[in-house]
């Protein structure tokens, strides 16, 4: 009994010393922990201080605004249009007739002058012939009655002759006359017919088309319209482009506007100007009819081609502003203007100039200061500043 009672003695005595040992060493550590946790604290805060400077947190961020200004630019215009010749003639017999003889054939040129083809004119050689004889009998009468009309008019000065011979005679004498004027007026007419059975170049050019071959009989009413006539003689150098314009460019095109002209099968760009603008406009497609004549030495350039133009309209003044400065849905953009200190919402008309720019139609003038999209400040229009008052220009 006595041992079991030392046992349990020694046992608690054993608990008590260990639990005082560790009580000890806990309030031995407790210090130098301390210490420790103050040292990094102390070097945090040190190094806190050399990266970030004490004034840094008092800084507003500093924003760029930019200056709306204007800029003379060149918007060019893209049309296309068609290439015709200057001049075009369906070209028909003066005379009426069989076509006898045609001189030319599709593809040939021709100069002013030369012989397209020729009206059957025997009929008319015969009739000369028949004019010429009766011009030399009317000649004849006519010498026949100047004589004897002064044999009358000198016995009519003796008073040998009556005046009712002296009339005879005098009228005798008029109407042979007016036999022989009307003889000479109407050989005029045969040799005119003559020369105008031969059909000629009206201009220089080149023959398009030929209606009928030799044989064919034509008349001579409607001379160039449908089947009376021959053959077709086109003026290709030089050659006229004929545009269509929409009808909204036409504040900005002008007699002498720049035009840069791409041919299909012509490989260099044709430089030359607006030439003629015609006052009639299109009522269906609501377009100018524009013209630029080319010059076709050659003949490289065919009428008929398409023809793209690029026209170069005289420089006008735009507001342009950055595609970054825009804010909003796409159909209706808009911008934050700046000005003592407030700030508003400005909607804008624009239209594409370039892939960084747009122009602006309206809503901002020269001289207005835009707010960059960096700025997130929500507004509302006419509404003030009430952070980020910090801006430079």
């Amino acid at each position: 009994m006595y041992t079991y009672i030392m046992h349990n003695a020694l046992l608690q005595e054993g608990i008590q010393l260990r639990l005082i040992s560790k009580s000890i060493f806990l309030v031995l550590l407790l210090p130098i922990a301390a210490f420790h946790i103050d040292k990094a604290t102390a070097s945090a805060e040190n190094d806190l201080t050399e990266q970030t400077p004490p004034s840094a947190h008092a800084q507003l961020p500093q924003l760029a605004l930019h200056t709306v200004t204007t800029k003379n630019v060149v918007k060019s215009i893209l049309v296309t249009g068609t290439i015709m010749a200057a001049k075009s003639s369906n070209i028909g017999p003066m005379i009426e007739g069989t076509i006898e003889k045609i001189y030319v054939r599709v593809g040939d040129r021709v100069n002013a002058g030369d012989a397209l083809f020729r009206t059957r004119d025997v009929v008319l050689k015969l009739q000369k012939q028949e004019l010429v004889a009766s011009s030399a009998l009317y000649a004849a009468e006519h010498r026949k009655a100047q004589i004897e009309f002064k044999r009358v008019s000198n016995l009519r000065n003796k008073g040998v002759a009556s005046e009712a011979q002296y009339d005879t005679a005098a009228a005798a004498l008029e109407t042979a006359r007016a036999r022989v004027d009307i003889t000479k007026s109407k050989l005029a007419q045969v040799d005119q017919s003559l020369e105008d059975a031969i059909a000629r170049a009206p201009y220089p050019g080149v023959i398009t088309e030929r209606f009928v071959d030799e044989g064919v009989f034509i008349s001579s009413r409607v001379s160039g319209m449908g089947n009376s006539a021959v053959v077709q003689v086109k003026k290709a150098d030089p050659v006229v482009a004929v545009w269509s314009i929409p009808a909204k460019y036409l504040p900005e095109i002008t007699l002498g506007t720049k035009v840069g002209i791409h041919i299909d099968g012509i490989p260099d760009v044709i430089e030359s100007e607006i030439h003629i603008i015609n006052d009639r406009i299109d009522i269906g497609s609501r377009s100018i009819d524009a013209r630029s004549v080319i010059n076709n030495d050659g003949y490289k350039i065919k009428p008929g081609l398409f023809a793209r133009a690029e026209i170069f309209p005289k420089p006008h003044k735009v507001v342009l502003l950055p595609r970054s400065l825009l804010r909003g849905p796409p159909n209706d953009p808009y911008v934050l203007l700046y000005d003592n200190g407030k700030i508003q919402i400005r909607h804008l008309t624009i239209r594409d100039h370039n892939a960084d720019s747009v122009e602006v139609l309206s809503g901002l003038e020269a001289g207005m200061r835009v707010l960059p999209r960096s700025h997130r400040t929500d507004v509302s229009d006419d509404l003030g500043m009430t952070s980020q008052e910090g801006l430079e220009n």
